[in-house]
Protein backbone atom coordinates (compact mmCIF):
# COMPACT_ATOMS: atom_id res chain seq x y z
CA UNK A 1 0.00 0.00 0.00
CA UNK A 2 1.60 3.31 -1.16
CA UNK A 3 2.00 5.98 1.66
CA UNK A 4 0.13 8.85 1.62
CA UNK A 5 1.88 12.39 1.11
CA UNK A 6 1.51 14.94 3.54
CA UNK A 7 -0.14 18.16 3.51
CA UNK A 8 3.29 19.75 3.04
CA UNK A 9 5.07 17.71 0.46
CA UNK A 10 1.72 18.02 -2.16
CA UNK A 11 2.18 21.88 -1.84
CA UNK A 12 5.98 21.60 -2.31
CA UNK A 13 5.16 19.39 -5.65
CA UNK A 14 2.49 21.50 -6.52
CA UNK A 15 4.88 24.33 -6.41
CA UNK A 16 7.45 22.37 -8.67
CA UNK A 17 4.71 21.69 -11.16
CA UNK A 18 3.76 25.17 -11.73
CA UNK A 19 7.59 26.17 -12.22
CA UNK A 20 7.73 23.87 -14.77
CA UNK A 21 4.43 24.94 -16.33
CA UNK A 22 5.49 28.56 -16.16
CA UNK A 23 8.82 27.86 -17.23
CA UNK A 24 7.54 26.57 -20.97
CA UNK A 25 10.30 23.94 -21.49
CA UNK A 26 7.82 21.38 -21.28
CA UNK A 27 5.76 19.99 -24.33
CA UNK A 28 1.89 20.45 -24.55
CA UNK A 29 1.25 16.56 -24.00
CA UNK A 30 3.80 17.02 -21.02
CA UNK A 31 1.89 20.11 -20.12
CA UNK A 32 -1.28 18.43 -19.81
CA UNK A 33 -0.22 16.03 -17.41
CA UNK A 34 1.65 17.64 -15.33
CA UNK A 35 -1.40 20.40 -14.66
CA UNK A 36 -3.77 17.26 -14.55
CA UNK A 37 -1.33 16.29 -11.98
CA UNK A 38 -1.44 19.89 -10.33
CA UNK A 39 -5.73 19.95 -10.41
CA UNK A 40 -5.50 16.99 -8.63
CA UNK A 41 -3.31 17.88 -5.90
CA UNK A 42 -4.94 21.51 -5.07
CA UNK A 43 -8.68 19.47 -4.85
CA UNK A 44 -6.52 16.82 -2.16
CA UNK A 45 -5.13 20.35 -0.26
CA UNK A 46 -8.52 21.85 -0.54
CA UNK A 47 -10.10 18.43 1.10
CA UNK A 48 -7.78 18.46 3.43
CA UNK A 49 -8.13 22.17 4.90
CA UNK A 50 -11.74 22.06 4.70
CA UNK A 51 -11.17 18.80 7.24
CA UNK A 52 -9.17 20.78 8.88
CA UNK A 53 -10.65 23.76 9.22
CA UNK A 54 -13.85 21.45 10.44
CA UNK A 55 -11.40 20.07 13.17
CA UNK A 56 -10.16 23.78 14.43
CA UNK A 57 -14.30 24.37 14.78
CA UNK A 58 -14.78 21.79 17.58
CA UNK A 59 -13.35 21.78 21.08
CA UNK A 60 -12.80 18.76 23.21
CA UNK A 61 -14.74 19.03 26.59
CA UNK A 62 -13.60 17.53 29.65
CA UNK A 63 -15.33 14.63 28.81
CA UNK A 64 -13.62 14.12 25.35
CA UNK A 65 -16.31 14.63 23.44
CA UNK A 66 -16.25 17.05 20.71
CA UNK A 67 -18.34 19.87 20.79
CA UNK A 68 -18.90 22.90 18.38
CA UNK A 69 -16.75 26.15 19.40
CA UNK A 70 -18.75 29.15 20.52
CA UNK A 71 -17.62 32.25 21.87
CA UNK A 72 -19.41 33.60 24.23
CA UNK A 73 -20.47 37.78 24.02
Amino acid sequence: MAREKKFEDKIKELEEIINILESGEVSLDESIKKYTKAMQLVKECDSELKDIETKVNKIVSENGSLEDFEVSE
